[in-house]
């Protein structure tokens, strides 16, 4: 195989970045009657990033590791 080959370029270049891992909120803890707590707009946040930016994340990065193979499949062939 050339190492200048077009196609194989062409592969390469269309490899997508990854997708970014989603942030943890930042949360204020304070402790009350030998509790910890949150305030509601911190559980707000937590859920937010547990129901839709951890199912987001994970969609797009499936979605990425299914670009990655079709591309790696296509490179590994002759």
């Amino acid at each position: 195989m050339e190492e200048n080959d077009p196609y194989r370029q062409i592969l390469v270049s269309m490899a997508p970045e990854a997708p970014p891992i989603p942030v943890f909120p930042t949360l204020s803890w304070s402790y009350e009657n030998s509790l910890y707590c949150i305030e509601e707009a911190d559980a707000d946040a937590l859920l937010d990033y547990g129901e839709n930016e951890l199912p987001l994340f994970a969609h797009r990065y499936g979605q990425y590791v299914r670009q990655m193979r079709l591309i790696l499949d296509a490179l590994a062939k002759p």
